[in-house]
């Protein structure tokens, strides 16, 4: 047998339970006992819990509300803690009956654990005594609670839970909701209609468009960054707030009672929502697209071009919103105490992915003959900017034969880049104006003069106003040793005039609005026709010494909008553009200006010679659009007497329906709806009346043998008409070849199509002759294209033609071809196919009517009656069209209809 265990640690392990099951029974008994005193508060809270479920506090206004629940919850605390306060802690003998009577222990075991021995000696029958009792405790269980319910207060719960259940019932899945709100003082249950919301998106300034407009079942497109959110509310209770944005960052306004306003910026992709009064009542996922800076970069390495004398850049860029400047930055490297050199390249627009090749002259430039470093840089419309890689090269220098030109140079190359002082460069140019000839007094003043500024050391401008009159002076002597002394003061009169134009531009530029004065303009208008003098006196000596070598310019008159040559064009919109601030545009219009006048400057007699070729190919050619032109009107007029020869008996027949349908007092709801087209003037489709055709499918009335008779001569004529056409365009496709060594395939089409066409009108039948002479302007609109293809690979407005703008018939100068900067513009081009405005022709070349007046071809003015009918067949077609039972087809030719309305 076992030896029993120690008695000390079996008693510390029953004392541990039993104090585990005391404390446990102590809290349910306490439990028990609060029950009672918590049940008149929770009766408090759920009475309002169920006022909630019928909407009552929510339909309060929230200050009212939020006092009608601080009410009841403070009541309600109060209230318990009072009773809570009154509950008395059980005492140790109930808690020990209590795991007693749930352990199901007999004799009171608990109560005797604490017993002592009445002599207070423990014997061995004590101790045995004590230890029986203590292994008689088994494990102790303290039960659940036991709620106790007095009568009226079990009638009072049952009556609540019925009405909880029926209120519960009643709500549905709204009730969720309603205890939320009743709850929540400021928000809103599900039965409250939402606010409602207007949100739209404004694009951004660097990619302007429409507003975009949002809905909540439908995602928004991409967004590009910074654009703005508007968002109005209206109809709710109080203040909306917006989620998903910094707080900083929106912009909150109060428009009325019930209305707000927030405008916020759209930065980074998320979700933004709106809510009110607990509800989400707007929610967008925004896909922000970034404004990435643009990139740009070298097309291939900056060079020179054949010329020697013209750096070319070529250049690419890209940009999603489109590039609003872009430069070239060149620097001195052996020199990176001076100032960069900034090369702007003009653009047509913000174009989202430029390139090309801009040409510059930089002759004129300090570091001309330098070796630079060059880079592009890139400005996108949103600011952000790129730089591309650095590329070296020489700069082109121009080449002066003139030795005292060629010194002149040196001297204002070495004096620019602070090589020498004013004292020495005085002395040089003293010592050089000396050198020159007698005939060359206005040169030797202005070096003598400059050689004075740099003695005066304090005139103003002194170094800027020599290193001017040395390029002046190199020019004009070097001119003088290559012509004479008449063609040489013309060009320096050029490059004067041209000069002052550049600084008033760029005065302009600089002063910014001010620079859109009218003084402002005056000036720039006074230096432009400065230059157009001096353009005109270069142009004078050049034909003068044309006709001296018997070259002959032919006159092909001026062009269709009045001007003689696009000079005066290009002139007049440089001067526009300038004075509206468009300072890029204005630019780019001075660069072709510099470059149309340096090929006037540099033009030869062997250039005025060519030029005279070209300008009588250009005449033939313009000639020859004029014969097709008037091939087309012919053929036109053919087929307008065909197929009014075709429609004789169809208006007939028409006028008789008309007739029959105008009784007085018909009903037009009553008509059928083809009927209600031809009321208007219109000719319904061939499927939405088939009753009013004849068996055959013609809808014509007989002729009179009158009619018959006339007719008979028409055709005849149109015969012999058709026939005198069918050789002009042989004639016009052989002489088209001798110009371009090209047949047109359309004149060949057109040659059978006319036989085509005669056959049939040699037969009297109208109906396939119709068809025939459609094919045959067909054919006719065919060779219109193929003659510009053929005359454009030709080139008849080469570079010769454009050395002489003024010989021009409004040719652009193509000096540079369509490289980069200097695309050509669209708008300076005025060959035109013929002399007419086509602006009012189809492509046939008839005239055509605007609105209702290409069927208005009687010329008559319908009467009151007449008006008042057609408005009430017009409010017959729209009550029509609304009815969407009517066949498909029929609403479709309603709906589209009634769009021009």
């Amino acid at each position: 047998m076992a030896p029993p265990a120690p008695a000390s640690s079996k008693t510390l392990s029953l004392e541990a339970r039993v104090h585990q099951a005391r404390h446990r029974a102590r809290r349910i008994l306490w439990v028990e006992s609060a029950w009672l005193a918590v049940q008149t508060p929770l009766a408090l809270v759920g009475g309002y819990a169920l006022s909630g479920l019928l909407r009552v506090p929510q339909s309060l206004p929230d200050t009212l509300h939020a006092f009608l629940l601080a009410g009841v919850g403070g009541g309600a605390l109060a209230l318990a803690a009072r009773n809570l306060s009154r509950v008395t802690p059980p005492e140790l003998h109930r808690i020990d009956r209590r795991l007693e009577e749930k352990s199901g222990l007999r004799h009171r075991p608990l109560s005797g654990l604490d017993d002592l021995p009445a002599d207070g000696e423990e014997t061995a029958f004590w101790q045995t005594h004590m230890d029986r009792l203590r292994q008689s405790i088994g494990p102790l269980r303290s039960g659940w609670p036991a709620l106790a319910w007095t009568p009226s207060r079990l009638a009072g719960w049952t009556g609540f839970a019925a009405c909880l259940a029926l209120a519960l019932f009643v709500a549905g899945q709204k009730a969720p909701s309603r205890l939320e709100a009743a709850f929540l003082p400021g928000v809103d249950d599900s039965d409250v209609p939402l606010p409602q919301i207007e949100a739209w998106v404004d694009l951004p300034a660097y990619a302007p468009g429409a507003p975009v407009f949002l809905s909540s079942n439908t995602a928004p497109p991409r967004i590009p960054q910074d654009a703005t959110l508007t968002v109005h509310v209206t109809g709710a209770r109080s203040g909306p707030h917006v989620l998903g944005v910094e707080t900083a960052d929106v912009t909150v306004r109060r428009l009325d009672a019930g209305s707000w306003s927030f405008t916020t910026r759209l930065l980074h992709t998320g979700r933004v929502s709106i809510r009110s009064r607990g509800r989400t009542v707007g929610e967008w996922q925004f896909d922000i697209e970034p404004d990435l800076p643009p990139e740009i970069a070298w097309a291939s390495a900056p060079h020179k071009t054949e010329d020697g004398t013209t750096l070319a850049l070529p250049y690419r860029a890209a940009q999603a919103h489109g590039i609003a400047r872009i430069w070239a930055k060149i620097i001195l490297p052996s020199r990176t105490d001076l100032p960069a050199l900034n090369v702007p390249i003009p653009l047509k627009g913000t174009p989202i992915k430029p390139q090309g090749v801009f040409e510059t002259d930089l002759t004129e430039s300090l570091w001309a003959g330098e070796k630079v470093a060059i880079t592009l840089h890139a400005t996108s419309r949103g600011g952000k900017e790129s730089v591309s890689k650095i590329e070296t090269l020489t700069l082109p220098a121009r080449e002066f034969h003139d030795p005292t030109a060629r010194a002149l140079i040196s001297l204002r190359h070495r004096f620019g880049l602070g090589q020498e002082t004013p004292p020495e460069v005085a002395d040089e140019l003293r010592a050089l104006a000396g050198t020159l000839p007698q005939d060359a007094k206005g040169s030797m003043l202005a070096l003598l003069y400059a050689a004075a500024q740099l003695d005066d050391p304090d005139a103003d401008q002194a170094r800027n106003n020599t290193l001017g009159l040395c390029w002046a002076v190199a020019l004009y002597l070097d001119d003088l040793a290559g012509s004479d002394a008449e063609t040489a003061q013309a060009n320096l009169d050029i490059r004067a005039a041209q000069k002052a134009v550049q600084d008033q531009i760029a005065h302009m530029r600089a002063l910014g609005d001010a620079g859109h004065t009218e003084a402002e303009q005056e000036k720039l208008a006074e230096r432009m026709k400065r230059l157009r003098e001096a353009l005109d006196q270069r142009m004078q000596a050049l034909m003068q010494r044309s006709m001296q070598l018997g070259t002959v310019m032919p006159d092909i008159g001026e062009t269709p909008d009045g001007d003689s040559d696009p000079v005066s064009r290009l002139m007049r919109r440089l001067q526009s553009e300038a004075a509206n601030g468009q300072s890029d545009e204005a630019l780019r219009r001075l660069d072709e200006l510099s470059k149309m006048t340096e090929r006037m400057r540099s033009a030869t007699p062997q250039d005025l010679a060519q030029i005279a070729q070209q300008m009588q190919a250009r005449a033939r050619a313009q000639a020859q659009r004029a014969a097709l032109h008037d091939l087309v009107r012919r053929e036109t007029t053919l087929l307008d007497h065909v197929q009014s020869r075709l429609g004789i008996g169809q208006r007939a027949a028409k006028e008789a329906e008309q007739n029959q349908a105008s009784v007085p007092g018909q009903d037009v709801s009553t008509m059928p709806t083809a009927e209600l087209l031809r009321q208007l003037g219109m000719s319904p489709p061939p499927d939405m009346d088939s009753s009013a055709t004849s068996p055959n499918g013609s809808n014509t009335a007989p002729l009179t043998p009158e009619q018959i008779a006339i007719q008979h001569e028409q055709r005849r004529d149109d015969h012999a008409v058709q026939r005198a056409l069918q050789m002009v365009a042989r004639v016009l496709n052989e002489d088209i070849k001798s110009l371009t060594d090209k047949k047109m395939d359309g004149l060949t089409k057109a040659d059978k199509d006319m036989k085509t066409a005669r056959q049939y009108l040699a037969e009297a039948k109208d109906s396939p002759a119709e068809q025939a002479i459609r094919q045959v302007l067909k054919d006719l609109a065919e060779t219109g294209q193929q003659m510009k293809e053929a005359q454009k690979g030709k080139n008849h407005g080469g570079r010769p033609l454009a050395l002489l703008p003024t010989m021009g018939t409004g040719q652009p100068s193509q000096g540079g071809g369509k490289k980069g900067g200097e695309a050509r513009d669209q708008g300076d081009d005025d060959t035109q196919d013929d002399g007419s405005d086509k602006s009012d022709r189809d492509p046939l070349g008839r005239k055509m009517g605007k609105g209702h007046s290409g069927a208005d071809t009687d010329g008559t003015v319908p009467d009151a009656d007449s008006r008042e009918r057609a408005r009430e067949i017009e409010r017959e077609l729209r009550r029509r069209d609304a009815d969407r039972t009517r066949p498909q087809s029929e609403l479709d030719y309603l709906d589209r209809l009634l769009k021009s309305y």
